[in-house]
């Protein structure tokens, strides 16, 4: 495992799922991190879900942050700065899913879905980026999927163009940060067992199943070991890139 030691984290969506795997993670590894959700209610129950890791519970600082609002990723991280002294790795992982039926899908709903998912990385990557600059480097991964690359098996429209200009953005950040010694990359996952696809209809689990060469649904820690691989000196010469983490549902 990498050592991270020292290093400040801020990993947005942090409260359930894969960005509460990372939290534990990047806690476990050493890091100070900071993990955002859009409500206290949801911060605090990430932080009791947390609480019994061994060696996790005092490196977390909790951050209230409604990514939708245009103002928040500014914010968040001068809120992040002011408490913890800067930011080393940026992990942007905050996202909606939204309705998986075009024919319903609202204007409001694709703005808002695009705002959280791709709007907000963006700015919280710049933001963080003053500060790692001033640390003399640092590193941002960005969680796209599968559904980017493949237009989506069991998501909508607006999730899928978001995820896909994930990818897009990586590339873009990556050139033009990489003369702060600032590296960006991006990790793709396919179907992850959480709370969320714990509830899917089990002809759909199976489906998804079916379309993966590896016939399983991935794990949350399958996914943190990518990003932390990503974000650690093994990847030093690493940028720009999406790592696939999928079964091989996609082989790009």
């Amino acid at each position: 495992m990498a050592d991270f030691a020292g290093k400040v984290v801020l990993v947005t969506g942090g409260t359930r799922g894969i960005g509460l795997e990372l939290v534990r993670a990047f806690a476990a590894a050493g890091a100070i991190v900071a993990f955002a959700g859009k409500a206290s209610e949801t911060v605090e129950e990430g932080r009791r879900r947390l609480s019994s890791s061994p060696g996790v519970a005092d490196r977390l600082h909790g951050f209230v942050a409604e990514l939708a609002d245009a103002a928040a990723p500014r914010r968040l991280v001068d809120e992040v700065v002011a408490a913890c002294g800067g930011i080393d790795v940026l992990v942007c992982n905050a996202g909606l899913v939204g309705s998986n039926d075009l024919w319903a899908l609202e204007p409001e709903e694709w703005d808002r879905i695009v705002a959280v998912n791709l709007r907000a990385a963006f700015f919280c990557a710049r933001e963080a980026a003053v500060s790692m600059r001033a640390r003399g480097g640092g590193n941002i991964v960005n969680i796209a999927s599968v559904a980017g690359q493949i237009g989506g098996a069991a998501t909508g429209p607006a999730y899928v163009a978001s995820k896909a200009g994930m990818i897009g953005l990586t590339k873009s950040l990556a050139r033009h940060f990489a003369a702060s010694h600032i590296r960006v990359n991006c990790v793709a996952p396919a179907d992850i067992e959480t709370d969320m696809t714990a509830g899917w209809p089990e002809e759909l689990r199976q489906r998804l199943k079916a379309m993966t060469p590896l016939a399983r649904f991935g794990h949350v820690g399958e996914v943190s070991r990518a990003v932390m691989y990503l974000a650690g000196e093994g990847a030093s010469f690493v940028t720009g890139h999406t790592l696939n983490v999928n079964g091989g549902i996609y082989m790009g």
